[in-house]
C-alpha cells in the first residue's frame, strides 16, 4: 500500500505574516493556526524565526546590506535624465531671474 503525497504548497508572505501576527497578538493558538493552514508547528516556527530575523535586521542600524550595483543601461538612463532636467531646471531659472530684472529695471 503506498500513500500519496501531499502536492508541495506555497504560501504567499502575506499568508505567513497573518499567520505569524495571529500567534503573536495570541488570536489564536499555535495549534489551531497549524490545524486551520494544515502546517506542522515545526514550519510555523521558521516563519517565527523568519520574521523576527526580518526585524532584527531591519532596525539594526549599524547592519546595512548595500544597495546591489546598478547596470550600465540604467545608469546611464538615469544620468541623461538627470542631465537634461538639470539644464532644463537652468533655463527656467535664467528666465526668472531675467523676468526679475525686467520688472525691477
Amino acid at each position: 500500500m503506498t500513500t500519496a503525497k501531499q502536492p508541495r504548497r506555497i504560501f504567499d508572505p502575506q499568508q505567513k505574516i497573518t499567520a505569524v501576527l495571529s500567534i503573536w497578538t495570541e488570536r489564536r493558538t499555535t495549534a489551531q493556526l497549524c490545524q486551520e493552514l494544515d502546517i506542522s508547528p515545526a514550519l510555523l516556527g521558521q516563519w517565527q524565526n523568519l520574521a523576527i530575523e526580518g526585524m532584527l535586521k531591519a532596525l539594526d542600524p549599524k547592519k546595512k546590506d548595500p544597495l546591489p550595483p546598478l547596470n550600465q543601461r540604467l545608469s546611464r538612463l538615469i544620468e541623461k535624465k538627470l542631465s537634461g532636467s538639470a539644464t532644463s531646471l537652468e533655463k527656467r531659472l535664467k528666465a526668472l531671474q531675467k523676468a526679475k530684472q525686467s520688472s525691477a529695471g
